[in-house]
């Protein structure tokens, strides 16, 4: 795929020879993915916490607004705080909409899109525990 030669595990005798080639073997493996900014569709998910009180429905219905703006033939939303959608926009894309044009407070309300097909996330506002949420996640 880009002209690199790996050598098959069993081939390799060496346990840090095995190692590089595991590791050469997984970067031509996420590579691809990675480039699902190419105009292909790639799988999301958000989650969010809107927090209670003054302008709580204007937060909602502005992330509302800018979620249909993302999504590509609608999303998956039986379930509360919880969103998952295809999108050909990247996680960089979709957070600047979701996060920076929607009118969340920062300080009050948390909002975290995860980057299936890409495994890459993006969590911002009123997050506690983000070293959880990464531990948790493996990303």
């Amino acid at each position: 795929m880009f002209g690199i030669s790996v050598p098959p595990r069993q081939g390799v005798m060496n346990k840090k020879a095995r190692s590089v080639a595991g590791m050469w073997l997984r970067a031509i493996v996420v590579i691809p993915t990675i480039a699902a900014t190419d105009g292909t569709m790639a799988n999301f998910i958000v989650t969010y916490r809107l927090q209670d009180g003054t302008g709580y429905q204007d937060r909602y219905e502005s992330l509302m607004e800018q979620l249909a703006k993302v999504t590509h033939d609608g999303a998956w939303e039986e379930t509360s705080s919880f969103v998952a959608f295809t999108s050909s926009k990247s996680l960089d894309e979709i957070h600047e909409m979701l996060y920076v044009k929607s009118l969340l407070s920062p300080s009050m309300d948390a909002l975290v899109i995860i980057d299936l097909t890409n495994r890459a996330k993006r969590a911002s506002g009123k997050i506690e525990y983000p070293n959880t949420l990464t531990a948790c996640l493996g990303f």
